[in-house]
Protein backbone atom coordinates (compact mmCIF):
# COMPACT_ATOMS: atom_id res chain seq x y z
CA UNK A 1 0.00 0.00 0.00
CA UNK A 2 1.46 3.23 -1.13
CA UNK A 3 1.35 6.28 0.84
CA UNK A 4 -1.48 7.85 -1.34
CA UNK A 5 -3.73 5.20 -1.34
CA UNK A 6 -3.40 5.46 2.50
CA UNK A 7 -4.37 9.52 1.87
CA UNK A 8 -7.26 8.28 -0.01
CA UNK A 9 -8.52 5.86 2.34
CA UNK A 10 -8.07 8.72 5.32
CA UNK A 11 -9.73 10.63 3.01
CA UNK A 12 -12.72 8.12 2.46
CA UNK A 13 -13.24 7.49 5.80
CA UNK A 14 -13.63 11.06 6.62
CA UNK A 15 -15.94 11.84 4.19
CA UNK A 16 -18.32 8.47 4.42
CA UNK A 17 -18.32 7.88 7.86
CA UNK A 18 -19.96 9.22 10.85
CA UNK A 19 -19.68 8.21 14.59
CA UNK A 20 -22.51 5.36 14.94
CA UNK A 21 -23.09 6.99 18.93
CA UNK A 22 -23.65 10.58 18.44
CA UNK A 23 -23.25 11.72 14.42
CA UNK A 24 -20.24 13.79 14.57
CA UNK A 25 -17.73 13.47 11.77
CA UNK A 26 -13.94 12.39 11.87
CA UNK A 27 -10.91 15.02 11.20
CA UNK A 28 -8.21 13.32 9.30
CA UNK A 29 -6.39 13.43 12.96
CA UNK A 30 -9.02 11.33 14.57
CA UNK A 31 -8.25 8.39 12.19
CA UNK A 32 -5.31 6.28 12.58
CA UNK A 33 -3.39 3.86 10.54
CA UNK A 34 -3.15 0.51 12.87
CA UNK A 35 -1.45 -1.92 10.08
CA UNK A 36 -1.96 -4.37 7.10
CA UNK A 37 -2.96 -8.03 6.94
CA UNK A 38 -2.80 -9.56 3.88
CA UNK A 39 -5.76 -7.45 1.93
CA UNK A 40 -7.08 -5.85 4.85
CA UNK A 41 -6.17 -2.76 6.94
CA UNK A 42 -6.87 -1.77 10.30
CA UNK A 43 -7.62 1.77 11.15
CA UNK A 44 -9.18 3.43 14.35
CA UNK A 45 -11.64 6.27 14.26
CA UNK A 46 -11.51 7.79 17.41
CA UNK A 47 -14.99 10.42 17.93
CA UNK A 48 -13.89 14.03 19.01
CA UNK A 49 -17.35 14.67 20.52
CA UNK A 50 -18.23 11.70 22.35
CA UNK A 51 -14.76 9.24 22.54
CA UNK A 52 -16.06 6.68 20.94
CA UNK A 53 -12.99 4.44 19.08
CA UNK A 54 -14.38 3.12 16.22
CA UNK A 55 -12.40 0.33 14.33
CA UNK A 56 -12.55 -0.04 10.94
CA UNK A 57 -11.67 -3.00 8.34
CA UNK A 58 -10.92 -2.13 4.87
CA UNK A 59 -10.68 -4.77 2.28
CA UNK A 60 -7.89 -3.27 -0.51
CA UNK A 61 -8.64 -5.14 -4.38
CA UNK A 62 -5.56 -6.43 -6.26
CA UNK A 63 -3.99 -2.96 -7.12
CA UNK A 64 -4.37 -2.01 -3.32
CA UNK A 65 -7.34 0.83 -3.91
CA UNK A 66 -10.12 0.49 -1.40
CA UNK A 67 -12.92 -2.48 -1.85
CA UNK A 68 -14.72 -1.90 1.03
CA UNK A 69 -14.88 -0.90 4.90
CA UNK A 70 -16.67 -2.54 7.93
CA UNK A 71 -16.85 -0.36 10.98
CA UNK A 72 -17.39 -2.04 14.35
CA UNK A 73 -17.47 0.44 17.69
CA UNK A 74 -16.97 -0.66 20.71
CA UNK A 75 -19.99 -1.68 22.41
CA UNK A 76 -21.28 0.79 25.10
CA UNK A 77 -23.75 0.64 27.61
CA UNK A 78 -26.90 1.86 27.02
CA UNK A 79 -29.50 3.37 29.73
CA UNK A 80 -32.82 1.87 28.97
CA UNK A 81 -35.43 4.46 28.43
CA UNK A 82 -38.89 3.28 30.10
CA UNK A 83 -42.34 4.39 27.93
CA UNK A 84 -44.10 7.83 29.73
CA UNK A 85 -47.35 8.56 30.14
CA UNK A 86 -46.85 11.80 31.27
CA UNK A 87 -48.69 14.47 28.73
CA UNK A 88 -46.76 17.88 27.17
CA UNK A 89 -45.52 20.10 30.50
CA UNK A 90 -46.43 17.60 32.72
CA UNK A 91 -42.35 16.98 33.60
CA UNK A 92 -41.48 20.15 34.19
CA UNK A 93 -44.52 20.55 36.01
CA UNK A 94 -43.42 17.80 38.33
CA UNK A 95 -40.00 18.82 38.44
CA UNK A 96 -40.70 21.80 39.97
CA UNK A 97 -42.62 19.83 42.62
CA UNK A 98 -41.45 18.88 45.77
CA UNK A 99 -40.75 15.35 46.82
CA UNK A 100 -43.99 13.62 48.01
CA UNK A 101 -43.33 13.55 52.36
CA UNK A 102 -44.50 10.69 54.19
CA UNK A 103 -47.34 12.52 55.68
CA UNK A 104 -49.02 13.17 51.94
CA UNK A 105 -48.60 9.59 51.37
CA UNK A 106 -50.30 8.26 54.64
CA UNK A 107 -53.27 11.35 53.75
CA UNK A 108 -53.64 9.34 50.52
CA UNK A 109 -53.61 6.31 52.22
CA UNK A 110 -56.41 7.02 54.39
CA UNK A 111 -58.37 8.80 51.32
CA UNK A 112 -57.76 5.45 49.36
CA UNK A 113 -59.01 3.49 52.35
CA UNK A 114 -61.86 5.08 52.85
CA UNK A 115 -62.94 5.66 49.33
CA UNK A 116 -65.90 3.70 48.13
CA UNK A 117 -66.74 3.52 44.04
CA UNK A 118 -64.32 3.97 41.18
CA UNK A 119 -61.47 5.58 40.66
CA UNK A 120 -61.64 6.18 37.59
CA UNK A 121 -63.94 9.38 37.74
CA UNK A 122 -62.26 10.54 40.93
CA UNK A 123 -59.51 13.45 41.37
CA UNK A 124 -56.84 12.34 43.82
CA UNK A 125 -56.21 15.30 46.35
CA UNK A 126 -54.25 18.08 44.83
CA UNK A 127 -50.82 19.28 45.97
CA UNK A 128 -49.86 22.69 46.55
CA UNK A 129 -46.33 22.41 47.66
CA UNK A 130 -43.15 23.22 45.47
CA UNK A 131 -39.71 23.80 45.91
Amino acid sequence: MTSKNLQELMKNLQVFYKCPSCGGGYRLNDITFLGKVDDHCFMQLSCQGCSLPVLATVFLNEGGHLSGVAATPKPRKRRKTTPSDLRSGEKTRFARMAPISSSEIADFHLFLSSYKGSLIAQKAPTRKRTK
